[in-house]
């Protein structure tokens, strides 16, 4: 079958299309014929950096929609055919993949699935960035990247709580994707202050919670655009590890009782296991529905790595989907 392989760290160019045997299906799995699968950042992070448990070549990627190929032993409630959404640790950058049969979910007739591949991590991570902190309508937020895919999900669900949402980004164009992805008002951080707009925003009170996926140089700034007594949730290192020197001054040496959480999507699927349906439930119906808004493009699985070089180099919005 075809697959793209990680073969060494690096760039974009180290992602190889190739020629591999299908998938071993073991026992409690069920072997999928993808039909779309999602480009998270994760995936750039372990081709850049290496991948804990998964040595060159490897075939990267963590989410697959399409239908059941092969059910494993022990499964039940499945058969050929049906349409199902999965989520593992590696492997989906393939014709076929598996995922532990506790872990799919059937998708919709009704939902493509472009949008239903786009949900495993993105989605989730979303959902729960909401629901664990019981963001509602008298909270405001900031939330960094408002127009990728985690940021599209974010808006519409902050939007469908009433939360007062503030989306930062880095070009027009993505302050209207972010706009109609329901953010309450978005910043354009290369031609505004964003933590002065915060400011200004908030009447100088500052946002209740900061989600950040950069990371970075600049990670000072999540803490100054956060209100005293709030919290930065780091979800993400796009920019690289945050400094200690950040951590010194704006966090611990701040004296303004401020929270600072992280957040591992996998953390949650081992704790909960359970809440992961209901979950996706609410992420197909807002896709369904229109009241989550996300921008998708769909490109062959051989230009995984033209995918990657895109997305690093800020070019992209929404999801990017491989199809097989």
């Amino acid at each position: 079958m075809k697959a793209i392989h990680v073969t060494a760290t690096g760039g974009p160019e180290v992602l190889k299309a190739v020629e591999i045997p299908e998938p071993e299906l073991p026992p409690g799995h069920l072997r999928v014929q993808n039909r779309a699968i999602a480009i998270n950042f994760h995936d750039i992070q372990g081709r850049r950096s290496g991948e804990p448990g998964h040595p060159p070549p490897y075939v990267p990627g963590t989410d697959f929609a399409g239908v059941v190929d092969a059910v494993g032993e022990g499964v039940e409630g499945w058969a050929e055919g049906d349409r199902v959404l999965g989520i593992h640790v590696s492997g989906a950058y393939a014709e076929k993949s598996v995922v532990p049969a506790v872990l799919a979910v059937p998708i919709p007739e009704t939902l493509p699935f472009e949008q239903a591949a786009a949900c495993p991590v993105a989605g989730l991570t979303s959902y729960f960035l909401l629901h664990d902190l019981g963001v509602g309508p008298d909270h405001t937020t900031v939330t960094y990247a408002a127009a990728g895919s985690v940021g599209c999900f974010l808006g519409g669900l902050l939007r469908e709580v009433g939360a007062n949402s503030i989306g930062l980004v880095s070009t027009e164009e993505k302050a209207e994707i972010a706009k109609r992805a329901g953010h309450s008002h978005v910043i354009n951080y290369r031609r505004e202050d964003p933590a002065e707009r915060v400011s200004a925003l908030t009447d100088g009170v500052g946002a209740d919670v900061v989600y950040d996926s950069v990371a970075g140089p600049g990670f000072a700034q999540s803490f100054g655009m956060t209100r005293a007594g709030g919290t930065v949730v780091l979800f993400g290192r796009a920019a690289g590890d945050p400094p200690r020197e950040a951590l010194d001054e704006a966090f611990l040496g701040a004296n303004r009782n401020l929270g600072l959480r992280t957040y591992f999507l996998g953390t949650t699927i081992q704790m909960g296991p359970q809440r992961i349906r209901p979950a996706y439930e609410a992420l197909f119906d807002g896709l369904a529905s229109g009241r989550i808004f996300l921008p998708l493009e769909t490109l062959p699985l051989e230009e995984a790595a033209a995918a990657h070089a895109r997305i690093e180099s800020q070019q992209t919005v929404g999801k990017l989907i491989l199809v097989p």
